[in-house]
């Protein structure tokens, strides 16, 4: 079938202008009798000359065996690229073909795929990995925690893709359209046992590409693929007949890059395999449901190896030989015993340090509009990827137990057994699973599951769904409040869901509001003052609605839904000396923000309980729902505050952390049995002062540049800018939570990652307060840059720089003056050097 190209306007011009150059170019007199006309030459780009790939699939044709497939390549203006069948340059080229495969047994199962080209692969012993333990942590009595990891290598099943070939299985049959001719023929597969590799017409089949021009992870790399039905006439498949759970677009880069042209050191876009496999499509022809890695006995099926890596308990070995210690615990062991199989810089370990919890599907699967047509596949069960998380650490060889299911019971295989007979909360791993129970109580279609009815994610969803519920149930408004600084009275109204006010609701737990002093410019925060009625800061105070019977200074007249509150006793005198609520009396004015917990049933044991529950139930377990609030203005005559500027994105916070993301756990390390209204509570109690929203400012209210009564090096710095650079950057030199670096999946030098297009102009950041640090300041500008590019005076030569540009670096106290830096003249976004231009910013 010849291939026509639809030419673009500038292409046609192009042809046109030539053509009449030509014609022109023959004036001047007869030459004598035309000739026929020739036939069209060809038109097109060499492949040499290209700077962009695109490539698409088209008439697939299996003959008695024979695969062939039409390659349609052209750059990224639709113009044929000519030369493939003899470019000697090429890095790769590889295809595979696959055929989607139904599952039997009770309930739906996914059909999964079948690659037609695959290998027994023998373990090399010279990289299969043996048994290691490493130390993780103490115990309650001081005593070292030893942990082990081990292996099963042995001989294992691997799907593959023909890569060999190259140009030498490429005819050319059109300009820009190459017929590849697969090696493998489907009539005279090698048997392996287990495997049906029986040449099925009537079901979907699969071919891939991996086209790469050169070793460069630039435009020129391809992936493409084609499904079609080759009993109807090698029709290409629809969507609902193919299989496609999770979408590259849709799921994976909300965290990770796919910025492939990004060649920087610090660049960590998807594209594995060398860098040539970027789609989803391509990976799962290979990373089959019986393909596994024989130097360590990991399964290596795309959900459960991806479930296992997101958690930080996988291991495998690569084709080179290289592992990929997901867990990082192979470093610890040759750091602590010199486990030699652990080869610095050839082998990676690295925990995976996921923001979420991997129990929260939502955060990789779509659970709305936006995901692929088989997106709701993910709630069936298969017991691989269920495994991948239920059963880490488990393998057959040191619990043999469980390859024989008890007496009178159905033998279900090692994974079946498990899940069916053995499987406890105490060994699970997994908060609130108790898996056995659910059989044993008849409840099989829990996890069995028919399609289109929820499956076993039910579970895992639960929390998820009955959080959604709850804060639509109890969305709140704070409104703006009064404050009277010659009373000390703040008066402020709460737009409540119900005439049942918080205080009386027997599921409400608590209802913090919290109040900081904001002069216009930044919040600030100053030293500790000595203890006060409504806490021990000058800047801050906290207060439960939920306890208005047990605070002498609160009070609440409810009319309706509408809850008036009054808070008394913010008073302060003015003086030289640090004294309670002194800035926010002196000020007057500032923002208040909510955060209410709501006490819900601890929905993984029993999704079918309601979502609310008596906080002092003892029927179910609890977990608190938290439901943020909006940012309402307080001041003498409650007029809306100009709020601080925001300058990164909530919508890009919540792609990796989730939203209303919650960080009490950082907030627990020091004083966490301190009252959050009272004493360094007021900051550092997780409850009421782990900010909700993380872009509009509220981090900042105690994470900002003036000085802390306990300050710390500038590498450790607490102003929000310092320390949110440092931890994505992994530049911190003392991380309290772990001692595990940082995966940031994106390129740190990335802005677009955290900012959106706009919020880049450093205009009103020279404004700001300079970070004093324990050794010294640092003007705002320059702590923002300086914690990724100079995190100690040694990292690098750009101090001079700042310098010379107004900006202090670990300065005398005072030496900065807001406003002073330059910086934004040209390192505004959009300027000559802006940092949209100097970094690898993609939005």
């Amino acid at each position: 079938m010849m291939k026509r190209f639809n030419f673009n306007a500038a292409t046609k011009a192009m042809l046109g202008a030539g053509l009449l150059s030509l014609l022109l170019a023959g004036c001047g007199g007869s030459d004598g009798k035309d000739g026929e006309d020739g036939k069209p030459g060809p038109v097109g780009l060499d492949i040499s000359q290209a700077t962009t790939l695109k490539a698409t699939l088209e008439d697939v044709k299996i003959d008695s065996g024979t695969v062939s497939v039409d390659i349609v390549l052209t750059n990224a203006n639709g113009v044929p690229v000519t030369g493939l069948e003899q470019y000697a340059q090429i890095n790769a080229i590889g295809l595979g073909i696959a055929k989607l495969t139904p599952e039997g047994g009770k309930g739906y199962k996914t059909p999964q795929w079948v690659s037609y080209i695959n290998s027994v692969k023998a373990a090399d012993p010279a990289r299969s990995l043996a048994n290691y333990s490493y130390t993780d942590g103490k115990d309650s009595a001081g005593n070292p925690i030893i942990k082990e990891v081990k292996f099963t290598p042995g001989d294992a099943i691997q799907a593959n893709i023909e890569s060999s070939c190259k140009t030498t299985c490429l005819t050319v049959v059109d300009s820009g359209v190459y017929r590849y001719t697969f090696q493998t023929n489907l009539s005279t597969l090698p048997a392996i046992e287990g495997l049906d590799l029986t040449y099925d017409p009537t079901l979907v089949h699969r071919i891939t590409l991996e086209l790469q021009t050169d070793g460069s992870k630039d435009a020129k790399l391809v992936n493409s693929h084609i499904d079609f039905l080759p009993s109807d006439n090698f029709r290409e498949a629809k969507a609902e007949e193919t299989r496609t759970v999770v979408d590259l677009e849709a799921n994976c880069i909300k965290c990770h890059s796919t910025n492939y042209s990004d060649t920087s050191s610090t660049a960590k876009p998807l594209a594995l395999h060398g860098g040539r496999r970027i789609a989803i499509a391509n990976c799962q022809v290979c990373h089959t449901s019986y393909s596994k890695d024989p130097e360590t006995g990991s399964s290596i099926d795309l959900g459960a190896m991806a479930h296992a890596i997101h958690k930080g308990t996988y291991t495998m070995v690569g084709y080179s030989g290289t592992a990929y210690d997901f867990s990082g615990t192979m470093a610890k062991a040759a750091a602590e015993n010199g486990y030699p199989q652990f080869r610095e810089g050839k082998d990676t370990s690295e925990r995976v340090t996921l923001p979420v919890s991997i129990g929260s599907c939502q955060s990789c699967h779509s659970t709305d509009a936006k995901g692929p047509v088989d997106a709701d596949n993910f709630k069936h069960h298969r017991g691989l990827a269920c495994a991948s998380c239920h059963m880490s650490g488990f393998n057959p060889v040191d619990n043999s137990e469980w390859l024989k299911p008890p007496e009178g019971q159905k033998d279900r295989g090692f994974v079946g057994n498990y899940f069916h007979y053995y499987a406890t909360p105490e060994i699970d791993g997994i908060p609130g699973a108790n898996l056995v129970n659910v059989f044993q109580t008849g409840g099989c279609a829990s996890c069995h599951a028919e399609q289109g009815e929820e499956g076993s994610a039910k579970y895992h969803l639960a929390k998820a769904n009955a959080t959604k519920l709850l804060r639509t149930e109890y969305a709140y408004k704070l409104e703006n409040g009064t404050f009277d600084a010659t009373k000390g009275e703040l008066t402020f109204t709460v737009d409540w869901h119900s005439d049942v006010a918080p205080h009386q609701d027997p599921k409400v737990k608590e209802f913090w509001v919290s109040l900081a002093a904001f002069d216009g410019n930044e919040y600030t925060m100053g030293p500790r003052p000595s203890n006060g009625t409504l806490g021990r800061s000058e800047s801050r105070i906290s207060v439960n609605l939920a306890k208005v019977e047990t605070n002498a200074n609160l009070t609440a007249t409810a009319n309706g839904s509408k809850v008036t509150y009054t808070l008394t006793g913010i008073t302060a005198v003015i003086s030289a000396s640090s004294v309670p609520y002194k800035q926010i009396v002196s000020i007057g004015k500032g923002f208040m923000d909510g955060k209410l917990l709501v006490c819900a049933n601890s929905a993984e044991l029993d999704p079918t309980m309601d979502a609310a529950i008596d906080c002092t139930s003892t029927d179910a377990p609890i977990y608190e729902v938290i439901v943020g609030s909006n940012k309402a203005s307080f001041s003498a005559d409650a007029s809306n505050v100009t709020a601080r500027s925001v300058v990164v994105s909530e919508a890009k916070c919540a792609n990796c952390h989730g939203e209303k993301a919650d960080f009490s756990d950082s907030h627990k390390l020091t004083h966490a049995t301190d009252k959050p209204d009272n004493s360094c509570g007021t900051c550092h109690s997780a409850v009421p002062n782990t900010a909700v929203a993380l872009a509009d400012g509220s981090c900042v209210a105690c994470h900002n540049g003036a000085p802390a009564h306990s300050k710390k090096p500038f590498e450790r710095g607490f102003d929000f800018k310092v320390m949110i650079h440092q931890i994505h950057a992994d530049t911190r030199s003392v991380r309290r939570l772990t001692t595990d670096a940082a995966t940031f999946p994106e390129n740190p030098a990335n802005c677009a990652a955290c900012h959106d297009k706009g919020q880049l102009s450093l205009t009103k950041l020279g404004d700001k307060p300079a970070f004093l640090a324990s050794t010294g300041e640092y003007s705002p500008t320059v702590a923002a840059c300086a914690s990724c590019h100079a995190t100690t005076a040694a990292d690098s030569a750009v101090i001079g720089h700042f310098e010379t540009n107004g900006g202090v670096y670990n300065g005398a106290a005072g030496t900065y003056t807001p406003g002073s830096e330059t910086c934004a003249t040209c390192h505004g976004e959009g300027k000559s050097f802006g940092v949209d231009k100097v970094h690898p910013v993609k939005y």
